[in-house]
């Protein structure tokens, strides 16, 4: 096989030639172009969302072999692809071979001793396969093909194990260039230099580069600092020199971290010597991870401002100030957010890729840190104004554009310098010639206000040093069409106007609640788009209820994206977006004001996992996790409809109507009958304020070690004493047995026990105690322990799923009270299957208590009058959805299908869509594949319509070559491709091919009745 066949092969002749030749390339296509042209590859893979928006996946280069002057122009490729950092593969192949190079891993560091590209390129290189190689050219078209780039089977394949090791994200250009600093800066700490002068010559240094690798500054402008010197690195071995620099770009930057501290006489008072200098140039130069390297070629840099993103700068700036100073990240609550994230959002409420021409758009981020959105909107509105008139801005449309649209509010004077500073060079960017901004008359604007800060020459309009949440009548005479940003989070160090307002409006006091709310004043016929603390959804105290009650019913909420799970995403797998993150984030996308045309439904989208579906560095919605939710329901504060879509679909939610309409809760019967039961949290370890007024209290009694309480009966070896001093309540002493249940699981199991014995417990611990009878405690023990309670309990609970996998005693008892005296022979039984366990455990017989369990669950189903098909949305909802926060990519969801999986989805789905169809004397049959390809990313069914009903009809055709046409015919018609959308219902004259991942999860009975209503309603709109 020739070079180009085996790219035919694997499906990426489809890759764009960096020459397209007058063919027409999306928006988001063209931007990519114009950043890698100098790269060296000779074409690009994308994938393209469903809107437009092209991501890079793949660089391709062709070569004739793989000698040294290739081997050298490889390295230098790879280099530059690394500092992109968009991509992860990178493709050279020849006519014999194709090698597939990592390009997350930091670049060979060329020494000037004998250096051995070859043996060298084998430590960032995947794989090489020979096309002699029958073997080799099947596993190439298996793990690096088109269709596995496509679906990101490598973050799930097995035998793609060795593929996800050599992947190290952590070596990115980001995060090795703030890993870098850091080192740096602890170095220049122990050495002597404040935490704070280190920040502000880092930061210069930063600025500079990106200035001269962007060709702002020239050596014509280094040579006026100091004669001979070509560069900031010539500058930087010279302390007078450096000084000289910051002074004469301090007259260029208005407010900025160039400004140098001095005292009453005008003299410079910050001190650094030659040899810190050139410990900070190394640090640029080869990046610094603690070791020793060998002496470097004399030209040779590892980082390459002139291809790293101005929007990475945020991330780099914000990274490294709460590495070095995590305090401050803790004491403001916020969190960088990184550039896929801007991305996404700004695709959603300011796209280019169609065209789109108004650049008139005032945008607002509210707490705009360091300007990742600012930056990124601002290059949004030149494009729009390029669109409009098909030409670049000049130097004075660029200023204008800046002025008129872009503004920010930041309480921190040191992140709005650098939000200042990363617009200036995003704006700098875009001159031609680049060092334009030197000349007088096209003096850059000012941008910050900030009445405190002495060094400001002059006043801005834009960037208002300010807190967001006080009264700020020169930003609210403004009325802003768009508000984007990430607000800080917390609930810790309040400032003193959040408690006010949050007071004021009876809302939690939440850091991030007063920015939701004043967003709809910043833009009161505009639209917003704020990221959020999950918990804000789904936290049922009366204040949040309050918060919900505003946003939903007063507000007009389009989308709400629910990225939680990805705070459980390893550092250096696939779906990793927040970086250091947080705890659970969603994004809202809301308006003041009703639109012309409201919609009846909010769009709702949850991922479960955070395991990514394709290799790009955007993020891409997975549209197997959209939901659409009846805005009526979203309406109502006390809804259980945001964590119940979660982790289960629209069936879940109505069988908890269903249940919780039926039956009582057990906090309901508790409160209406406080005389026949007793209930009552554990011991809390005595607060600071106690032991200071000696109002703590000691406990003489044992208690039992909550870690010890196991699932229907714990023994009194987990009892111990303590010294420990607790703070003084009313101890609710039970008297045995009594009922106990913890915050936590045991194996993934709500867990309640049954206590025999004298015992205090602690706050971690729940009580209950029937008085009347002692068979209802064990009772309720059982209810608690079963299958039905981990299915109900794990989809309305406010946290677990969510933050942390633990459930409040108030959420134990909103399940159903089911010892009523009409079912007392149904209770006996279950009391005395507890007994039996009991039993058991007593005498260390434990072998026969997993099918006492499952009678045990069988009896709640009974007494809950859940029927076969509730049975089986339990079961699945359990063994495929709540497994995935369980065993993550280990995942049985995640695995490819059953046998006969397909067979029963089809029997279940042309069921649901026969009993639609009674009495139209039509039919629908399924056809079913069974010649599978375990490795298929896709898995199908055909939908055909007769008037003959028909059992499930197994097809011999190979569904791989079936897949493959559907694809070929979508890309043909809509430039689109069944691997990267993943979820589709395609027609076909009177068939219908649904075609969804092969994933065990998408293919489960109840997921056929979830498809079949979609489908019925597709057919009821006419779709």
């Amino acid at each position: 096989m020739t070079g180009q066949e085996v790219i035919e092969l694997i499906g990426l002749d489809r890759a764009k030639s960096v020459n397209p030749k007058g063919k027409k390339l999306l928006e988001s296509e063209s931007i990519v172009f114009d950043q890698i042209r100098e790269f060296g590859v000779d074409s690009i893979y994308f994938n393209t969302d469903e809107k437009g928006n092209s991501f890079p996946a793949v660089f391709l280069k062709e070569v004739k072999t793989f000698d040294l002057p290739t081997l050298q122009n490889i390295t230098d490729i790879h280099k530059k692809i690394w500092n992109y950092k968009k991509v992860l593969f990178l493709y050279v192949y020849s006519e014999t071979e194709i090698r597939i190079y990592n390009c997350s891993e930091t670049p060979l560091i060329k020494t000037q001793e004998n250096f051995d590209y070859a043996k060298e390129l084998q430590n960032i290189e995947i794989k090489s396969y020979q096309y002699s190689d029958k073997e080799q050219l099947e596993e190439l078209n298996r793990l690096f093909s088109r269709i596995a780039i496509d679906s990101g089977i490598i973050w799930t394949l097995e035998d793609a194990q060795f593929v996800r090791d050599k992947i190290k994200l952590q070596r990115r250009v980001d995060k090795y260039l703030v890993e870098s600093l850091v080192n740096t800066a602890n170095q220049l700490e122990r050495q002597g230099l404040e935490i704070n002068f280190i920040h502000k010559i880092i930061l210069r240094s930063l600025f500079l580069l990106y200035l001269e690798h962007r060709g702002a500054t020239d050596e014509k402008f280094y040579g006026q600092i100091k004669k001979g010197t070509k560069s900031y690195f010539d500058i930087l071995n010279d302390v007078k020199a450096t000084y000289d620099l910051y002074e004469k770009l301090e007259e260029y930057f208005n407010g900025n971290v160039f400004t140098l501290e001095k005292d009453k006489n005008n003299q410079i008072t910050e001190k650094i010597s030659v040899e810190q200098l050139q410990l900070i140039q190394k640090c640029f130069v080869s990046g610094n991870d603690n070791t020793l390297q060998a002496k470097l070629f004399d030209d040779w840099r590892l980082f390459d401002f002139s291809i790293i993103q101005i929007e990475l700068l945020s991330e780099i700036y914000e990274n490294f100030l709460f590495k070095t100073d995590p305090e401050l990240k803790k004491k403001t609550g916020t969190y960088y957010t990184p550039p896929a994230l801007v991305e996404f959002i700004l695709n959603e409420k300011l796209p280019t890729n169609n065209g789109e021409q108004n650049y008139n758009v005032k945008v607002l981020d509210p707490s705009c840190g360091s300007g990742i959105f600012l930056v990124e909107s601002f290059n949004r509105l030149v494009k729009r104004y390029e669109n409009q008139y098909k030409a670049k801005p000049d130097f004075a449309t660029l200023v204008k554009l800046l002025e008129e649209n872009i503004f920010g509010i930041e309480i921190n004077p040191q992140a709005i310098k650098v939000a200042a500073f990363s617009l200036y060079l995003a704006l700098v960017d875009k001159l031609d010639p680049k060092n334009l901004w030197q000349k007088k008359k096209h003096r850059l604007p000012n941008l910050i206000n900030n009445p405190d800060d002495s060094s400001l020459k002059a006043q801005g309009k834009n960037l208002f040093c300010r807190d967001t949440i006080l009264q700020n009548v020169e930003i609210e005479n403004i009325e802003f069409n768009l508000v984007v940003g990430n607000p800080p989070f917390g609930k810790t160090d309040l400032l003193e106007s959040v408690r006010n307002y949050c007071d004021k409006y009876g809302f939690a006091k939440e850091m991030v609640l007063p920015f939701l709310h004043k967003a709809t004043k910043f833009a009161p016929n505009g639209e917003i788009a704020l990221i959020f603390n999950t918990k804000i959804l789904t936290n049922t105290e009366d204040v949040y209820k309050d918060f919900r009650k505003w946003l939903f019913n007063d507000c007009y909420v389009e989308k709400v994206f629910n990225f939680s799970i990805l705070r459980n995403t390893k550092k250096n797998f696939g779906g990793q977006l927040f970086g250091d993150a947080t705890g659970p984030i969603s994004i809202v996308f809301y308006q003041k004001e009703l639109p012309k045309i409201p919609f009846d439904k909010i769009a709702y989208y949850a991922p479960k996992t955070f395991v990514k579906t394709d290799v790009i560095d955007g993020l891409n919605i997975d549209f197997t996790d959209l939901k659409y939710l009846p805005r009526e329901e979203c309406q109502k504060s006390d809804t259980k409809i945001w964590k119940i879509s979660m982790w289960g679909h629209s069936l879940d939610f109505e069988l908890y109507k269903l249940i919780s309409n039926s039956f009582d809760t057990l906090s309901t019967v508790f409160e209406r009958n406080p005389n026949k039961w007793i209930k009552g949290t554990g011991l809390l370890k005595a607060s600071a304020e106690n032991l200071d007024k000696g109002k703590a209290q000691k406990v003489n009694e044992k208690i039992i070690d909550t870690k010890k309480i196991l699932r229907f009966y714990t023994n009194s070896t987990s009892l111990y004493t303590t010294d420990k001093l607790f703070n003084p309540k009313d101890f609710k002493k039970f008297t045995p047995p009594f009922l106990l249940v913890k915050e936590g699981q045991q194996n993934w199991m709500y867990c309640a026990t049954i206590v025999d014995y004298n015992a205090f417990f602690l706050k971690s611990a729940f009580g209950i105690k029937s008085v009347e009878n002692d068979a209802y405690n064990k009772v309720i023990a059982a209810l608690i322990n079963s299958t039905f309670a981990k299915y109900y309990l794990s989809l309305i609970s406010s946290s677990w799923g969510i933050e942390r996998e633990r459930i409040q005693p108030n959420e134990i008892l909103l399940l159903p009270y089911l010892t009523e005296e009409k079912n007392i022979h149904k209770l006996t039984v279950i009391s005395s299957l507890v007994d039996k366990i009991i039993e058991d455990e007593k005498a260390g017989k434990t072998n026969g208590i997993p099918n006492i369990e499952k009678e045990i669950n069988e009896q709640i189903f009974n007494l809950l009058n859940v029927d076969d098909r509730q049975k089986s949305l339990i079961n699945d909802t359990i063994t495929y959805n709540l497994d995935l926060l369980e065993n993550k990519e280990k995942s049985k969801a995640l695995c490819p299908i059953l046998k006969e999986q397909t067979t029963e989805y089809g029997a279940t789905i042309s069921a649901e869509l026969n009993e639609f169809l009674d009495g139209q004397d039509l039919f629908a049959n399924t056809t079913v594949f069974e010649s599978i390809n375990r490795n298929s990313p896709l898995m199908m069914i055909k939908l055909s319509f007769a008037k003959k009903q028909k059992e499930v009809i197994k097809s011999k055709e190979f569904i791989d070559d079936e897949l493959k046409k559907i694809d070929q015919h979508l890309w043909e018609e809509k430039s689109s491709n069944i691997y990267f959308r993943k979820k589709l219902n395609y027609k076909k004259g009177d068939d219908i091919y649904i075609i969804r991942p092969n994933q065990r999860r998408f293919w489960s009975k109840s997921m056929a009745i979830e498809d079949a209503s979609e489908l019925i309603l597709e057919i009821l709109n006419g779709n």
